[in-house]
């Protein structure tokens, strides 16, 4: 959880990109969409710090520590611990499941079991499901083996019958007339 401003880059085509250390101390990069990197220009302008990067310390923490009551002023200096922001995400996951109990029972009961973790798969879910190349997710995961990121194919298991059905589910070829014979 050491991220920096300092480690959030842009390539020759714009794209933005965030460098990241993972197990092992493997080095990786990830890619920072358009979406991820609105919310965190909103966040700098909550914190009071530059938007564009030439006025960035590359040493200021990409998420800072919580003074009281979520103020994020109090340190500029000092990163949130993985820790920390474990705590942060559970009793926000708790709060929600406590929310939804009433109406979605289920859903409760899988936000009270999520963590930082699940927001990965959860994550990885998505991306495949929105059309995002396996090799893709694998990169962004830091999977050495495709074979790790085949297991988030899970969800896209009724997709792929549909989608093999309607192509080869006819008795006769699209357009009609008969099948060629083989």
């Amino acid at each position: 959880m050491n991220a920096t401003l300092g480690d959030i880059g842009t390539d020759a085509r714009d794209d933005s990109w965030l460098q990241v250390t993972g197990k092992g101390a493997q080095s990786g990069k990830v890619a920072l969409p358009p979406l991820a990197r609105e919310a965190l220009d909103r966040f700098l302008m909550q914190r009071g710090l530059p938007v564009s990067r030439r006025g960035w310390r590359p040493d200021i923490p990409l998420i800072p520590t919580l003074g009281r009551a979520g103020d994020l002023s109090a340190s500029r200096q000092a990163g949130i611990t993985a820790t920390r922001l474990r705590q942060v995400l559970q009793r926000f996951f708790v709060q929600a499941a406590t929310r939804l109990e009433d109406n979605d029972p289920t859903l409760a009961a899988r936000l009270r079991r999520a963590s930082p973790h699940w927001m990965r798969h959860t994550h990885a879910t998505h991306a495949l499901e929105h059309g995002v190349e396996l090799v893709a997710v694998r990169d962004n995961l830091r999977h050495a083996s495709i074979a790790t990121t085949s297991t988030y194919l899970h969800a896209d298991d009724a997709r792929r019958a549909r989608q093999v059905g309607a192509a080869f589910g006819r008795s006769t070829p699209r357009g009609g007339g008969t099948a060629a014979p083989l």
